[in-house]
């Protein structure tokens, strides 16, 4: 079972975000768009997901986000649920046979409960520090970016498909490595497909991270992100970062 062919679907915007969340101790009088994407990858067997969209309820994340960025500039918005973002590529949700999140946020877990059938592929260590023993979150409430809902989905009905997964190869044509750098649960995703390789990284939120070496602002780890750009850049032709508006424009054979 190889890989046939990869899209990306835009699944939400950020509005716009100051420019220390995206570029270490840089551009603090600046603000950036990003947007949020839901990757497609198409396998004989059926099809593969790199996230699934935004959270159902997205107040809560908004409110933080206001009182944190001081007015309404900076609030997440969706383009649909997980089934209305595949109607377009003809993709019912129970032809997704895997699905492979990274990080473990509200703006990736939201289309889980519609994927009946998919097994679903998170960090290892991701898992323990992001999901089953978080520590201390001095900057964002649990219930915002693992909302009870998903929360009781993957705990009750979808606990025997859930498979932890840390360096290596996942599926025929498609492996992870761990990056931390953003979050616990950071992986990059390597694509080997007819149109050559591809890793999708939210250790880089814009292209300009990866081409200055910039580690991005919102950081849990600097280092890591530093080495994230090293290996990515050693081991992938092509490396899409996870929230560039840009995207379609530099990787168009995607859209």
């Amino acid at each position: 079972m190889g890989v046939k062919s990869i899209r990306m679907i835009r699944a939400g915007e950020h509005g716009e975000v100051p420019g220390p969340e995206l570029f270490w101790m840089r551009d603090f009088e600046a603000w950036y768009p990003l947007h949020f994407y839901v990757v497609v990858i198409e396998t004989e067997k059926g099809y593969v997901l790199i996230n699934t969209g935004l959270v159902r309820d997205l107040e809560r994340r908004n409110q933080f986000l206001k009182q944190w960025a001081g007015g309404g500039r900076c609030r997440f918005s969706s383009f649909g649920e997980l089934p209305d973002l595949l109607r377009p590529l003809q993709i019912p949700p129970d032809r997704v046979t895997d699905v492979l999140i990274t990080p473990v946020q509200d703006y990736t877990l939201g289309g889980l409960p519609y994927l009946k059938r998919a097994t679903i592929h998170f960090s290892r260590r991701g898992w323990y520090n992001d999901v089953v023993s978080p520590g201390v979150a001095p900057f964002l409430d649990r219930e915002i970016y693992f909302p009870r809902y998903i929360r009781e989905y993957l705990f009750e009905e979808a606990w025997d498909r859930i498979s932890l997964v840390e360096d290596q190869e996942v599926l025929q044509g498609v492996s992870v490595k761990w990056t931390g750098c953003h979050h616990r649960s950071s992986m990059a995703v390597m694509v080997d497909s007819p149109i050559g390789r591809y890793c999708f990284t939210d250790a880089a939120f814009v292209w300009r991270n990866l081409q200055d070496n910039l580690p991005i602002g919102i950081a849990e780890d600097i280092y890591e992100c530093l080495d994230s750009y090293k290996y990515l850049k050693e081991v992938c032709p092509k490396v899409v970062p996870a929230y560039d508006p840009d995207n379609p424009i530099r990787f168009p054979e995607l859209f």
